[in-house]
């Protein structure tokens, strides 16, 4: 078995958020009551509709087409299981936070960008921004 690398900061999971920073955004949405789990279901509530749209995330469009509106994905790294958010919002969220300059996507990773370490500790992440472009 070879060895492990490092987990990235914030690796693309099919059209969304993985990694360390995508772990972290799951933590710090569930700790802001964005989201519930409803019999063991996820969904956005009206708090979160209210402070995702004020990131830019366009919300009315969760309910719309065939995909369901949020859920959990599950990563693996190095033996741990990680959650962040997957499904619709997790795809608006990554394409709202590209928008809003806080992340650019290079291949299968997001860089967190100067603007953006700014507003992940206004949303209380705390992580070790190493993967990052200049601003």
């Amino acid at each position: 078995m070879g060895k492990v690398g490092p987990r990235k900061l914030a690796a693309v999971c099919y059209d969304h958020i993985g990694g360390a920073l995508g772990e972290s955004l799951y933590d710090a949405i569930v700790r802001k009551a964005w989201l519930s789990a409803d019999s063991g279901e996820l969904r956005v509530t009206a708090k979160g509709r209210r402070e995702l749209a004020a990131l830019g995330v366009p919300v009315d469009e969760l309910d719309s087409g065939g995909r369901k509106p949020v859920n959990a994905c599950v990563e693996r790294h190095a033996g741990m299981f990680y959650a962040h958010i997957g499904s619709h919002l997790g795809s608006l969220l990554a394409a709202a936070l590209v928008e809003r300059g806080w992340l650019e996507r290079s291949g299968r990773e997001f860089h967190v960008t100067a603007s953006g370490r700014r507003g992940f500790r206004r949303l209380g992440l705390r992580l070790r921004m190493t993967s990052t472009l200049p601003r």
